[in-house]
């Protein structure tokens, strides 16, 4: 219970430095342009986002959702209809939240609060949206319980997660990483790398990470290798370990999206569209989940 704790902890630092997409954009968070930016970036090559939404009915629903980020979905959910609350575990992307919804007169509430103790009565909500949280709570049974109980009868939940059975965890995590990150260490490889389209910060920290904690674990090397090199917990799942998860909810639909073709430097850049389509809907690093919980 303590290292769920403490864990848990981490998250919440983590995310509180640096809120989801946050660093997209060179703009002064003060106005329009930055959270523009961000919006038509994660759109752009993230489009299976607007499509997964449209699986649901937002108008008029009340609608929770977990993890904002920088408020970006809770503007498109607002427009579709939805009655908006967001939370999160941390302060920071509470509070740059609360500054898109001011810079766009959206209406909506956004509070700070654990997934894993949601401060709102039984059957509050018709809908539960949570795009790229769920695997970053270390309790997550916790959570999904929590959003049981605060949905209605019927209400619908809405999950992305990341995808065990992926291009992405079972080839580029699990074994080109860790290929690279030895060969990092080669002088003038970074530059190299750096000049092929890689992020030249992200990879010296990977080196200097490695270096210090060469027997990194398993559990270890998947936090570092998704959100960042220094992002605390990661955990990936397959369609069985979903369902268990989401034991308390019917699942309807659970289908993957999203090769993000940009991890690829200038050979992703040269992919056919349609390849990284494709790629995508077979081997995608997005698991998208729709349940409904029984009446």
């Amino acid at each position: 219970m303590n290292d769920i704790k403490k864990a848990q902890e981490d998250v919440r630092d983590f995310w509180d430095k640096s809120p989801c997409d946050s660093s997209v954009s060179m703009e002064s968070r003060e106005g329009r342009a930055y959270f523009e930016g961000i919006a038509r970036d994660r759109y752009s090559h993230q489009g299976h986002i607007n499509q997964i939404m449209d699986w649901l009915v937002w108008d008029g629903k009340k609608v929770l959702e977990i993890g904002t980020g920088v408020g970006t979905d809770a503007r498109n959910i607002v427009r579709r209809g939805g009655l908006y609350q967001g939370i999160n575990v941390d302060e920071g992307s509470v509070e740059i939240t609360k500054k898109a919804m001011e810079v766009f007169c959206v209406d909506g509430e956004v509070s700070k609060c654990s997934a894993t103790g949601l401060c709102f009565p039984d059957a509050s909500f018709d809908i539960v949206y949570s795009f790229g949280v769920i695997h970053h709570i270390p309790d997550a049974k916790s959570a999904v319980s929590e959003i049981a109980r605060v949905l209605k009868p019927g209400g619908e939940l809405l999950i992305m997660v990341y995808n065990k059975d992926s291009i992405n965890y079972k080839f580029e995590i699990c074994v080109l990483r860790k290929l690279f990150v030895r060969l990092l260490h080669i002088p003038g490889l970074i530059k190299l790398f750096g000049a092929m389209g890689f992020p030249e910060e992200k990879l010296r920290r990977h080196v200097e990470i490695f270096s210090a904690n060469k027997k990194m674990s398993d559990e270890e090397w998947l936090s570092r290798n998704t959100d960042g090199p220094d992002n605390p917990y990661s955990i990936v799942y397959d369609e069985r370990e979903i369902e268990d998860l989401l034991s308390l909810f019917e699942v309807k639909n659970d289908e993957v999206f999203y090769f993000d073709a940009r991890h690829w430097g200038v050979l992703g850049k040269l992919l056919p569209a349609r390849l990284v389509e494709f790629l995508g809907t077979r081997y995608g690093w997005h698991r998208v989940v729709y349940a409904v919980k029984p009446n």
